[in-house]
């Protein structure tokens, strides 16, 4: 009888367990989610404010978000998120 409680309250830890990671890998894909919809977001913005400027005009969103970010002397370790989405 004890053994069984045992087991019974192993697998109960193990399913704890198990749902707070996919809870918490829920979160974190939201998170990135939200990340890579800023940056377009963001990126669409700067496409307005210089869309006259032909050179950016046809960069992808990952060398468009680089070279931006470069501009304003910034990382540019954020847009990795962009790197091989395709352009909308």
């Amino acid at each position: 009888m004890l053994g069984q409680l045992k087991t019974i309250a192993a697998l109960l830890l193990v399913g704890a367990v198990v749902l707070t990671g996919a809870f918490q890998l829920g979160k974190y894909k939201q998170r990135q989610e939200g990340a890579i919809q800023q940056l377009k977001s963001d990126i669409r913005a700067e496409r307005e404010r210089v869309k006259d400027d032909a050179k950016t005009r046809n960069l992808s969103d990952y060398d468009f978000c680089i070279q931006s970010l470069r501009r304003r002397g910034m990382q540019s370790a954020d847009c990795e998120q962009l790197r091989g989405l395709a352009q909308e």
